[in-house]
């Protein structure tokens, strides 16, 4: 009797990118993907990677990584009213570049 081994369980950042991305989703989507992300079983690898490339000086830009979400600058947003309030300015720049092309 063969055991089999089950297939690795697909990581919520690889199966929907976009809700890691601060430009293209929403600030529900970044709470969402920051609970996620303490809720991944990579969590420690994915905190050893970004100290790494914070070190090195090229930070994540406009994203969640590790639990982390960063602006378009790769500063770090470490409350709920930092990423609110970034998420409002990306809000405003989408609605101005539509806008613009009507």
């Amino acid at each position: 009797m063969s055991s089999a081994v089950p297939p690795p369980t697909a990581l919520a950042c690889a199966i929907d990118p976009q809700s890691w991305d601060l430009d293209e989703g929403s600030y529900r989507a970044g709470l969402d993907a920051r609970a996620e992300c303490f809720r991944c079983p990579r969590l420690a690898e994915c905190r050893q990677e970004l100290s790494a490339i914070v070190d090195a000086g090229t930070p994540p830009q406009s994203m969640v990584w590790a639990g982390v979400a960063f602006s378009h600058r790769g500063r770090p947003l470490t409350t709920d009213a930092a990423l609110r309030s970034y998420y409002r300015r990306v809000d405003g720049q989408r609605s101005s570049r539509r806008g613009s092309a009507a």
